[in-house]
């Protein structure tokens, strides 16, 4: 029985099968115990699970290495020869690996963030040695809702497009929207109800925009704008009012408000117009 058990230990292709066979249980274990039976997962939760998919990949990676390292170093010329075919043949997955790497390093994004990559702007919500996994964000103008679709995009991506992080936004966003009126309609007083309606509305958020717009600064170490609105006037090629504002709001209220604005401006400026005539 013990000859038998140090045979199958000696053998490199038998500890191979053991050490990724252990390792993949394990990682499963673990991310059972990590879910619970849950449907929908915390950013906690999914942060966990990745780090585990990802260390159980590494480990394995390395583990392998080990195991064949003396079969490999007798045979290092023939690897060289053989390890250059494998680079030209798998460029594009050392791109991934390459890549992946550039993340890591850099911290340019972790699980939960919002990105943009491209022509992909999304959530982060798992990512590996060979790709990242976005929730797809719409990417009509003004609007910071899910599509209901995921993008799977190649690391390798990463080396040849720049990586914008939106997380900032995530919670807060200066929201910008514009508001177009017939050139014979008067608007000089919508700048200050504008201004007015905004105080109100957001009496129960401007305390926390205060000091998220302030954490953004020192976070970022630049001077933003601040969280006060911004209202102009201005005129476009064909000669009509353009009214331009500028909320800082929290994300998820930003088109509730514009709506809201728009449709007071187009009721008073109309009424205004109608009562003069």
């Amino acid at each position: 029985m013990s000859e038998l058990t140090i045979d199958f230990f000696g053998n490199q292709f038998a500890q191979s099968c053991a050490l990724v066979v252990v390792l993949l249980t394990l990682r499963v274990a673990l991310v059972y115990l990590v879910k619970r039976n849950r449907a929908i997962l915390t950013e906690a939760q999914r942060h966990w699970i990745t780090s585990v998919k990802n260390s159980s990949w590494l480990i394995i990676f390395f583990g392998l290495l080990a195991i064949w390292w003396p079969e490999l170093s007798e045979f290092a010329i023939s690897i060289a020869a053989v390890t250059l075919a494998l680079v030209i043949a798998i460029k594009e997955l050392i791109l991934c690996f390459s890549g992946a790497m550039l993340r890591a390093g850099t911290g340019a994004f972790t699980i939960g963030d919002w990105i943009e990559i491209g022509t992909h702007q999304g959530e982060v919500i798992d990512y590996n040695m060979l790709s990242t996994t976005l929730q797809e964000l719409d990417k009509t103008p003004n609007s910071y809702s899910f599509t209901g679709r995921t993008i799977v995009i190649p690391n390798s991506l990463f080396l040849s497009e720049s990586i914008r992080n939106l997380n900032f936004f995530k919670r807060y966003v200066f929201h910008r929207f514009s508001i177009t009126i017939e050139p014979h309609l008067n608007v000089a007083a919508m700048p200050q109800w504008i201004i007015n309606e905004i105080d109100i509305l957001s009496t129960d958020f401007i305390e926390i925009a205060r000091r998220y717009n302030t954490f953004i600064e020192h976070r970022t170490g630049v001077d933003i704008a601040g969280p006060e609105p911004r209202v102009m006037i201005s005129t476009n090629e064909y000669a009509k009012s353009v009214i331009t504002v500028i909320i800082f709001c929290p994300t998820d209220k930003a088109v509730e408000l514009e709506h809201h604005i728009t449709q007071g401006v187009l009721e008073r400026v109309y009424q205004t117009s109608w009562k003069s005539s």
